[in-house]
């Protein structure tokens, strides 16, 4: 997944689930990464207009991302990888120049979306229309915490932290849930509030981290489906804190498309909190958001 991962334990002897929880990670990027040619996505992506069978692990994931993308307005769109490519995101991130002088490529015409997709459960066999190539990358991560974190469950105190998509179980280290620290996407070492998370997530999305110039234009990893490019707003970053990873990271991609104002209004219709990062450095906090002003003693996220 290109990122740091940590995973946590307050118990000494569940050693054993820290190994399986790690090893959830492993397989998640086996069976999903867009970057490798064997993986199950991969495969799927290069059968569109075909029905394949898939795993259920495959067919589970897919059809979390149809509740998503239902859920947001179509804002939320995994379909969007031959936008993604045109844009230069088109290999591991560590491999994409930062600087080009070419312009980003027109994205192939028409539009296909994760809601086309015909999925039969009984027969565990789906049928993307031509042309449909999905990225997991909005969702996977996510995922993957939250398959983590349930191997982890019998451990009770816990936490696992996938490259800032966090969850946090039981009383944390000092008996009163898990520190977190949100940092300035601008700069690492400063944070810029505190929360303390106790059976929850948080997750960010930011176009300060994965982004890349074509022509003097700067491109980011985040698509926004209603125009095919990357995102163009006054948001650097979202934070948000819900009850999933998987909605954490989803919510969090959501807001930062939609804006400040927008994406506070879906927000906090889905009783979500979050905490939005404006390219002037000002801060923008939903109503109930929990922060406070030390950050002491926390994890970054």
């Amino acid at each position: 997944m290109n990122t740091d991962i940590e995973v946590i334990a307050i118990d000494w002897r569940q050693s054993a689930l820290l190994t399986a929880a790690e090893q959830v990670f492993h397989d998640m990027e086996a069976r999903f990464s867009r970057f490798r040619p064997d993986s199950e996505l991969t495969q799927f992506n290069t059968a569109a207009g075909s029905e394949v069978t898939v795993s259920p692990q495959l067919l589970q994931l897919l059809d979390l991302a149809t509740y998503y993308n239902r859920e947001t307005g179509r804002i939320f769109e995994p379909a969007i990888l031959p936008q993604l490519e045109a844009a230069g995101y088109d290999r591991s991130f560590e491999y994409v120049p930062r600087c080009g002088d070419a312009t980003p490529r027109q994205a192939p015409p028409g539009h296909t979306s994760i809601a086309d997709l015909r999925i039969d459960y009984k027969r565990r066999t789906i049928v993307a229309p031509l042309e449909t190539r999905v990225d997991l990358g909005g969702i996977g991560k996510g995922c993957a915490v939250d398959a983590a974190a349930a191997t982890l469950a019998p451990a009770r105190d816990f936490l696992v932290n996938a490259g800032g998509d966090i969850f946090a179980a039981g009383n944390g280290p000092d008996g009163i849930g898990w520190p977190v620290a949100v940092s300035d996407p601008e700069d690492d070492d400063r944070d810029l509030d505190l929360v303390i998370l106790y059976d929850q997530a948080i997750a960010t999305s930011t176009t300060a981290r994965r982004r890349w110039q074509r022509g003097h234009i700067w491109q980011s990893h985040i698509i926004d489906p209603r125009t095919g490019r990357s995102t163009r707003n006054n948001v650097v970053s979202v934070s948000v804190i819900a009850a999933t990873a998987t909605e954490a990271d989803v919510f969090a991609k959501t807001a930062l498309i939609l804006g400040v104002e927008d994406g506070s209004r879906f927000l906090e219709k889905h009783h979500t909190r979050g905490l939005f990062v404006l390219s002037d450095g000002a801060i923008h906090r939903t109503v109930r958001w929990p922060g406070r002003v030390s950050v002491a003693g926390s994890t970054r996220e």
